[in-house]
């Protein structure tokens, strides 16, 4: 197993001992933005296993990182132990275990584990993408119309009403939008062609690193609101080929 697909897969399997149980909850930027202790001990068991394979690798720890840019090092890790944390404590099943791997700023390696359903998206840069070991390929083509897309509430409460407006003219032009909370979630659901786009803003990197290089690997098209996808500006629009520049004039004309 590829240890950066191991360390998500223990850490999963920690996140299910916790799951259901009672739990330690504090707020963090505003009341949607929590942490548990099953956070923490996810992301201990993560940086241990990835330090046993490359005990020189950098982490950028959604835990405890104190902000500033990605340091652009030869091995480092990009690591969410539990996206979409407001789901886990309110026992809903839609969370996921988020590590990339990045190298001198270019993401080369990511692994998303979905432990409620046993889901394990893995893509390595220029050699596809993959859930449980078999190659997922989103070419779908639909029309607008008949588009299922899913977005995400900002942790920025200046933000909210970018978003607001966002749901309410997208979902005039598509079949509808689902929120779910995980981005990392969203993009792999993407990436297999559960959705047919995605769009976010006010993220972090370890919200969607993983999950972009999947989506990428994938087929999907991954860009920002006004230019290509930059991990560290919080903002991003995904989608088929057929929808991407859609999407996209549509948000951008808010």
């Amino acid at each position: 197993m590829k240890p950066i697909c191991e360390a998500a897969r223990r850490a999963g399997e920690i996140a299910m001992e916790f799951f259901e149980k009672e739990l330690s909850i504090k707020t963090k930027s505003m009341r949607a933005d929590v942490v548990t202790q099953a956070d923490v001990e996810c992301q201990r068991v993560i940086v241990e296993v990835l330090k046993a394979h490359y005990p020189d690798a950098i982490f950028v720890l959604e835990e405890g990182f104190e902000g500033g840019k990605i340091p652009h090092g030869e091995t480092v890790f990009v690591v969410d132990p539990i996206d979409g944390t407001l789901n886990y404590s309110h026992s809903l099943p839609y969370f996921a275990v988020s590590i990339a791997r990045m190298s001198h700023g270019r993401i080369v390696e990511g692994a998303v584990y979905l432990p409620f359903s046993d889901e394990m998206f893995y893509a390595e840069e220029g050699k596809g993408a993959y859930l449980n070991g078999r190659r997922i390929v989103n070419d779908k083509k639909p029309s607008m119309d008949r588009a299922l897309l899913v977005t995400g509430w900002p942790y920025d409460e200046g933000k909210m009403d970018w978003a607001l407006r966002s749901v309410e003219k997208l979902s005039k032009l598509c079949q509808e939008v689902r929120i779910i909370g995980s981005s990392a979630l969203e993009l792999c659901y993407l990436a297999c062609g559960r959705f047919d786009g995605y769009w976010e803003i006010a993220l972090k990197p370890w919200d969607v690193a993983a999950g972009v290089l999947i989506a990428r690997e994938a087929g999907v098209v991954v860009g920002g609101l006004n230019g290509e996808f930059d991990l560290e500006s919080g903002e991003i629009v995904a989608a088929t080929s057929t929808l991407f520049e859609q999407l996209r004039s549509a948000l951008i004309e808010l």
